[in-house]
């Protein structure tokens, strides 16, 4: 703007000059009036939108502040983006880090379990379904589970006795995995038919009776 108030002013002093200089000798004083008076106008019009004027001034910290706040709002809107971003990894990573402990938590237990009825049958574990299954091969203890479930009504203090034990096991699965697990105890000379299973301290399958 500074520039085209410079040229706009000596256009006009130019101009008003020549349109003097034509009044004096009768020349053509009208087309160099127009001349002089838009010049004139570019001039005041420059002038006018120069920065140095205080409510020019204004405006531009207007739109410098305005360009600051915009600014700031992307910016603030990356660092949340990426805090975001952040926390999605950081929950991948959780979840990885709980999924992990679990596994290692079965398995814990999955050992105590075939080292305590190592005596009486095998212990396998089905993650799908979070089912603990004990399948009996000790003969003595098949021949009994055949006896009771034979003549069930004579031994109920012997069925009262396997229930108790399997509720107390569910539990403890409870209280040091998570609720939804599932203990087993296989029929004898079977591979799929449950004699008895409890799931968080409640009986859910008791083929005793």
């Amino acid at each position: 703007m500074l520039f085209l108030a410079i040229m706009g002013l000596i256009v006009f002093l130019l101009a008003l000059f020549s349109v003097i200089y034509a009044r004096q000798t009768g020349g053509g004083w009208k087309f160099l009036t127009l001349i002089t008076v838009l010049s004139a106008l570019v001039t005041i019009y420059a002038v006018v939108k120069l920065p140095y004027w205080p409510y020019n001034q204004s405006q531009q910290s207007t739109r410098t502040a305005s360009s600051s706040t915009s600014t700031s709002a992307s910016t603030s809107k990356s660092k949340s983006t990426s805090l975001s971003s952040s926390q999605v990894v950081f929950n991948e990573a959780s979840t990885k880090r709980a999924a992990a402990t679990t596994k290692l938590n079965e398995e814990n237990i999955l050992k105590q379990l075939q080292s305590n009825y190592q005596s009486i049958g095998t212990v396998a574990f089905t993650k799908s379904t979070k089912t603990y299954t004990i399948t009996p091969t000790n003969k003595k203890y098949v021949k009994s589970l055949k006896t009771i479930k034979s003549y069930p009504s004579q031994n109920q203090k012997a069925i009262t006795t396997i229930t108790s034990n399997f509720k107390s096991l569910s539990k403890s699965l409870q209280k040091n995995l998570a609720a939804g697990y599932t203990i087993q105890l296989l029929q004898p000379d079977t591979t799929d038919k449950t004699l008895l299973s409890v799931q968080d301290g409640q009986i859910m399958t008791n083929n005793f009776k």
